[in-house]
């Protein structure tokens, strides 16, 4: 099995004046079977989050 490198981006906004504290995560990671999935991930800060996760073929391209 290959040796992957999971990388994440993490922005996140705040700005108290206006009550919004968000994070947001985006990741690129191995699928089960072998394929690069996008997981996004985003919420208020202190609270759950929700999540995507689409799904790439290993075509050599990105979308």
């Amino acid at each position: 099995m290959p040796d992957y490198k999971i990388e994440y981006l993490v922005p996140d906004r705040c700005d108290l004046d206006a009550n919004v504290a968000r994070f947001y995560v985006l990741s690129i990671e191995v699928s089960l079977f072998g394929d690069a999935a996008l997981i996004r991930e985003w919420g208020r800060i202190g609270t759950s989050k929700d999540r995507t996760v689409r799904k790439q073929r290993q075509s050599g391209r990105g979308t």
